[in-house]
């Protein structure tokens, strides 16, 4: 399977934790968002693979989708896509292209019953997308105001995470109210840019700067608004979802290893007797160990294969018949019939709507 990969995008086995500093690794960003610029570099012309590499990442580190990616590996990157792309709003077109549909936090909030139960999901869950950012929900009888605070220094990165989070917030706002959201109001933690250009109000209506910190408000009567794709059993999976990352990351070293070494033999489709062997430790420590993290060893093997299934329609030409047989499926029947399991749709369909740009819902995602 990674050579395969490495056909594509030549990806290889950095670990998104490991610093050529000695710094103490510090899990800042999901995956997801790092996706979400290399996406809006992609449309601008830019071959995300140049930036993967001068920031020291692969492809197979943005679809570990328990792994968060360190902050002085996301330092790099964002230095090199802000070089790369010369447009000082990149941060706030990469949040906007954050859809809430591509992580289990967004899933669950737009699957909410209200808004206002989709903000209190989301400020709950909130780390599991941005690591060393507090959200933090105050309403008030007029307002809701949603507080962001780095819980350590961001340095050069400030304005560029800022800006992802309000691009995020207005697109999530946007998914569930089924229109723009024109009655934000943001307060930004830094100057204002020189010039008349402010690239913040090609999002929002009303922005003020230099505020202590990054503050999204919104009337208070809108958080009964009814979310548009409200559904109480995609809620509660994609809730389960979330306390299930969550649970990973207070466990995550081991995990991390199964994961790996599972992704480096998917294609054998290795036992759990066999995966426990190439680690140096029994199947009843490794079936124990994952326990303690809210896991089993079918559930990593399923989550592994359903993401990498969706990597490769997307980011390849390779027929549904290799990349069955890629994901350590023997018959491509079997793999299509888990496949709609996962998504409800077939692989081919799901092709299409990738390439095409098309939005897929909740359901389809969760």
């Amino acid at each position: 399977m990674a050579r395969a990969l490495g056909s594509q995008a030549s990806p290889s086995h950095h670990c998104m934790n490991s610093t050529a500093t000695g710094e103490v690794p510090i899990p800042f960003a999901h995956p997801v968002y790092i996706r979400s610029v290399l996406d809006c570099l992609n449309s601008r012309g830019i071959r995300p693979s140049t930036v993967l590499e001068r920031a020291g990442l692969s492809w197979h580190d943005l679809h570990d989708e328990k792994q968060m990616v360190d902050f002085s590996v996301f330092r790099r990157f964002v230095a090199h896509a802000i070089d790369c792309s010369g447009e000082p709003a990149l941060g706030l077109m990469a949040g906007s292209m954050l859809q809430p549909y591509h992580s289990p936090v967004g899933i669950a909030a737009v699957s909410s019953e209200t808004l206002g139960k989709g903000l209190q999901l989301l400020t709950r869950h909130s780390r599991l997308i941005f690591g060393s950012l507090e959200f933090h929900l105050e309403n008030g009888p007029r307002l809701s105001t949603l507080k962001v605070k780095p819980t350590r220094p961001l340095f050069e990165t400030l304005v560029f995470v800022m800006q992802s989070v309000v691009g995020a917030y207005c697109r999530l706002l946007e998914a569930i109210l089924g229109r723009p959201a024109d009655e934000l109001m943001v307060g930004l933690p830094y100057p204002a840019p020189a010039g008349n250009d402010i690239p913040c109000l090609r999002y929002v209506r009303r922005a003020v700067f230099a505020q202590e910190h990054l503050t999204l408000q919104l009337p208070a009567d809108l958080l009964d608004v009814p979310c548009g794709s409200a559904d109480a059993k995609v809620l509660l999976e994609a809730s389960h979802a979330c306390q299930k990352m969550e649970s990973e990351m207070r466990h995550g070293s081991f995990v991390q290893r199964v994961r790996h070494a599972l992704f480096d033999r998917l294609t054998a489709n290795p036992d759990v007797a066999e995966l426990a062997s190439s680690l140096g430790v029994s199947a009843r420590t490794l079936v124990r160990r994952l326990a303690e993290a809210g896991v089993t060893y079918s559930e990593v093997k399923d989550e592994l294969r359903k993401s990498h299934a969706a990597w490769y329609l997307q980011h390849t030409e390779l027929s549904v018949e290799t990349i069955a047989l890629q994901l350590g499926y023997e018959d491509p029947t079997s793999f299509g019939r888990k496949f709609k399991s996962w998504y409800q749709m077939a692989p081919s369909k799901m092709r299409q709507a990738l390439r095409g740009g098309g939005r897929l819902g909740a359901t389809a995602l969760s």
